[in-house]
């Protein structure tokens, strides 16, 4: 597949937090968080957000084996001042109804290929993006955060070397376009497997986030890190040229996004980074 790697490094940039973001642009935002404790301020401001103490929080625990994953995360976003919180529905109808219905929907970790799957066959997925594109704020932790890209981990993955095509992508649920996110990055050392999710699909960028981390996104793609951070971005990108098609080498840009800065992707092999 390739015979070089090169890498470069950009080094790490941390400016306060730029405060909370306003409702008026909440239409298409996600939050993203890398799993683990939360940082202390997502709930708060996911509410703000969401429209207040009053909106209407779902729960998706579909991703979980535990019995109890949605009626503990209903009470940890009541505790958040939350007043209209649901655990979604195993009725079909029921559950598209309550997505239609939702301010934010809240998918809770565990494997996201049991939540594609249970997505799929009560064939939901549409709804969500409809939902979303609308205005429902779609947010998740850990696989919740990973069926949001539109290549999606399964966790089948090559973790102390750089495996060609040893990384497993299949479909998510693409509300983050040109992103592929990998959770728990730092604390499970999952450098190798997003290197190779981009060496693989080298038009997306590789967003690696960790424990008690998130990324709040607006709907222009800017995002923003909030609690204790970095970011990892990897970028493979580049302009393709009648001479380059056919290179072996696969280029990186590596970028380390403080808490509180903002990125903002544009094409090919620029970004923008808010100070």
């Amino acid at each position: 597949m390739f015979r070089t790697l090169t890498v470069l490094l950009v080094t790490l940039a941390l400016i306060p937090d730029e405060g909370p973001i306003s409702s008026a642009s909440a239409s298409g935002v996600l939050i993203v968080a890398g799993g683990g404790s939360l940082p202390e301020e997502l709930r708060p401001r996911a509410l703000k957000m969401a429209g207040g103490t009053d909106a209407k929080i779902l729960i998706v625990p579909w991703a979980s084996a535990r019995e109890n994953a949605g009626s503990a995360t209903q009470q940890a976003w009541q505790k958040s001042g939350a007043t209209q919180v649901s655990v979604i529905s195993e009725d079909t109808s029921e559950a598209r109804d309550a997505i239609e219905q939702a301010d934010l929907i809240w998918l809770v970790g565990g494997n996201q290929s049991r939540l594609m799957d249970a997505f799929r066959q009560r064939d939901l997925i549409e709804v969500i993006q409809k939902s979303h594109s609308t205005g429902t704020i779609i947010a998740g932790t850990s696989a919740g955060a990973a069926v949001l890209s539109r290549f999606m981990m399964t966790g089948k993955a090559e973790l102390k070397s750089l495996t060609p095509d040893s990384t497993e992508l299949v479909e998510g649920l693409g509300l983050w376009p040109q992103v592929i996110v990998d959770q728990h990055f730092l604390a499970r050392q999952r450098w190798a497997r997003l290197f190779m999710a981009v060496a693989s699909h080298p038009d997306q960028i590789g967003v690696g986030i960790d424990e008690q981390t998130a990324v709040i996104v607006d709907p222009d793609g800017s995002w923003q890190v909030i609690g204790r951070g970095p970011v990892v971005v990897i970028d493979g990108r580049k302009p393709k040229t009648e001479s380059s098609a056919k290179e072996t080498t696969a280029d990186f840009r590596v970028h380390l996004i403080g808490s509180g800065e903002r990125w903002k992707t544009t094409p090919l092999t620029s970004s923008v980074r808010d100070h």
